[in-house]
């Protein structure tokens, strides 16, 4: 039964992956060009109109910007997918913790194109490969375990809810201003700096830049605590979704 439940989350990333490409005249290449055109957004703003960028802005920019890219859509994506499946929940009995989990994958398969995008442009723009890089497959690990705990969170409580969207959105604006994506950490003062990697995405954006750009190891100490407790939540909320998988039927009608 679990094998079959995988084969389904596997079938519907690629049938959405492929109608999502239909639906723009780009078609893959729309994958791309979004995360350039929020880069080019807050380039003219914070590096050409108020001169607030540091040295190699661009790659400071983009190694920023490209994982809170994908944070922030997947919760965006995932905290209706629960709402949005009434159909396919009317047609066969699944587990709901499906939904939120066809959409994680699916945003995941983006982001690894975008990854890859990424590294050959800091290849690029002159930015050598090191050791230290040997390390993004943790970081990409630990940000996948942080987005399931929070879309499992949304998903699971928006049908009971579906006002709280807005506040999620206004939350996730919120934290994308606190996570460092286009200001260096040290226009904090330092009595914040706790306060400020209290963020977690502000935590695997700073560990994303020493890895690609200041060639250092990652701090170890605060993925491995991410990590941990995201997976903490993301049992706990499947056991949450477990409970109230019969009831969503009901809500979402």
């Amino acid at each position: 039964m679990f094998q079959h439940y995988i084969q389904l989350v596997a079938i519907k990333v690629a049938a959405n992956l492929q109608a999502e490409v239909s639906r723009h005249y780009l078609s893959y290449l729309w994958w791309v060009f979004e995360p350039i055109l929020h880069m080019l957004v807050f380039y003219i703003i914070f590096n050409m109109l108020l001169r607030r960028g540091t040295e190699n802005f661009v790659a400071y920019l983009l190694t920023g910007l490209i994982p809170w890219l994908w944070f922030n859509k997947t919760i965006a994506n995932s905290m209706m997918s629960i709402i949005q499946g009434r159909g396919l929940m009317m047609q066969v009995h699944l587990p709901k913790i499906i939904l939120p989990t066809i959409v994680i994958f699916q945003d995941f398969v983006k982001q690894s194109i975008v990854m890859v995008l990424l590294i050959i442009f800091l290849f690029a723009y002159g930015i050598k490969p090191s050791v230290y890089w040997f390390a993004l497959p943790a970081l990409i690990l630990t940000q996948l375990c942080l987005i399931s705990a929070c879309a499992y969170f949304t998903a699971s409580i928006v049908p009971f809810l579906p006002d709280l969207k807005f506040l999620v959105g206004a939350g996730l604006q919120m934290m994308m201003f606190g996570s460092g994506i286009f200001y260096s950490t040290e226009a904090i003062p330092a009595k914040y700096h706790r306060f400020f990697f209290m963020n977690p995405m502000a935590n695997l954006i700073n560990n994303y830049r020493k890895i690609f750009l200041y060639n250092q190891w990652p701090d170890w100490h605060a993925l491995l605590l991410i990590f941990e407790i995201s997976l903490v939540f993301i049992l706990i909320m499947s056991l949450v979704i477990k409970k109230l998988d019969h009831i969503y039927p009901r809500v979402v009608l």
